[in-house]
Order: C-alpha cells, then structure tokens, then sequence
C-alpha cells in the first residue's frame, strides 16, 4: 500500500520543518508550501490524503483557501492558528475545514488529530467533479461535456467518477476491478479494458481533448 501523504501549508519556516521531519519519521509522504496560494498549486500537484493548514498566511490566508481546497480535493483538513477563540474554530469548520488544532501543539496531540482523520470516513461528499470541459453531478448522475449530456450505463459511470476522483494518478487494471466491480459476478477477463474502450467512445470521441489515457504497461489515467 502507498504511503500516506500530508501536505502542510504554514508560512513559519520552523513548523513547516519540524512538521516534515516528524511525520516523515513517523511513515507519512509529507510536502509543504509556505503560503496559500503556493498551497493551492502544492495540492493540486500532489494530491494529499491529509493537508495541514496555517490560518494566518500571505497572499492567500487558511480561511480563504479552504473553499478553494474543497473545489479539488475530498483530503481532511486539519487547522493550525495561533488563535483559540471558539469564533475561529467555528470559522474554520464553517468554511470547510474537518478539525481544528491551536498553537502551540504537541507533536503526539496533531499525530492523534491525524490519525484519527484518517479513521474517519468522509461523511460530506463533492456534490460535483470536474476536469476540462467535464462535469460530472454526483447528486443527479449527470454527466456533460462541452455541454452535452453523455448517455453512460451506470457501470460507464462508476468507472469514470473513479478516475476523476483522482485526475492524473494512474490506475491499474486490478484497482479498477476492485474499486468499480468490488466482487461482481458479472466481471470477465478484460472487463476494464473494454469500458474504457467504452468511455472513450463517449467522452472523447470528437472531442477537441482527450481525456482518458493508458499508460502503458501500468493502466489508466485522466487528465487533459
């Protein structure tokens, strides 16, 4: 299994530091970015599993880079700020934020925030994904691109919220058994091979972009 990776965004060099240190030690993949916007591209690029976020930052502050974050990634968040009123916190967690942890911490408190994040199933899902000119409604199972609803069977579907969960990481054909198929009866050898086949001729057949991509020898991919 992949190790799991934390970005932390803190504009105060000596967290950052201590931070990739600690939790490097302690197994996690850990990158950091010293101010929100930095933060932004830093998420986007790396697609975490956790992200530990500064309030007080240059160019973007923590508050409002959590409604950005939450427009790219599912990832907890965990709050850092020197400031404890109840107000803050509720500000935070109001603006998207899954936990809420005041300066100065113990290293051992935020490891138990995080593990204890990483637990916890997300209760609150993206009601919409979105790469390029394809949108996908969650809630309605509308799927568009450039405007124009793509008809897709409901396994059609599955497999193409999997790969647009995670853009750009590449999935290998047992993943995807495994994530979209799980235990089916009705899987066949080259069940993945062909819905992709599928989806290709949906999503980019005549299409400016192609989105779906096989990276040879290791499976499959969305991106623009």
């Amino acid at each position: 299994m992949s190790a799991i990776r934390i970005a932390v965004v803190d504009d105060e060099p000596r967290i950052r530091e201590l931070l990739e240190l600690t939790l490097s030690h302690h197994g996690f993949v850990v990158r950091s970015a010293a101010d929100g916007q930095a933060g932004l591209a830093l998420v986007k690029e790396f697609e975490p599993d956790l992200i530990v976020l500064d309030v007080m930052m240059p160019k973007i502050d923590g508050i409002a880079l959590l409604p950005m974050l939450r427009r790219v990634t599912d990832a907890p968040v965990i709050m850092l700020s020197a400031k404890g009123e109840l107000e803050d916190r509720v500000e935070g967690l109001v603006h998207g934020a899954d936990d809420y942890l005041s300066k100065p911490f113990e290293i051992s408190e935020l490891l138990a925030h995080i593990e204890a994040k990483l637990r916890r199933p997300h209760l609150e899902q993206r009601s919409a994904l979105s790469l390029d000119d394809l949108n996908v409604d969650l809630d309605q199972h509308v799927v568009t691109r450039n405007g124009k609803q793509l008809d897709l069977s409901p396994r059609e579907y599955d497999l193409l919220v999997t790969l647009l969960r995670r853009p750009r990481r590449v999935f290998t054909r047992e993943e995807l058994l495994d994530l979209v198929w799980g235990n089916s009866s009705e899987v066949g050898p080259n069940a993945v091979e062909r819905y992709i086949s599928y989806l290709r001729v949906k999503v980019d057949e005549g299409a400016p972009r192609q989105l779906i991509h096989t990276v040879r020898g290791a499976g499959y991919t969305l991106h623009a």
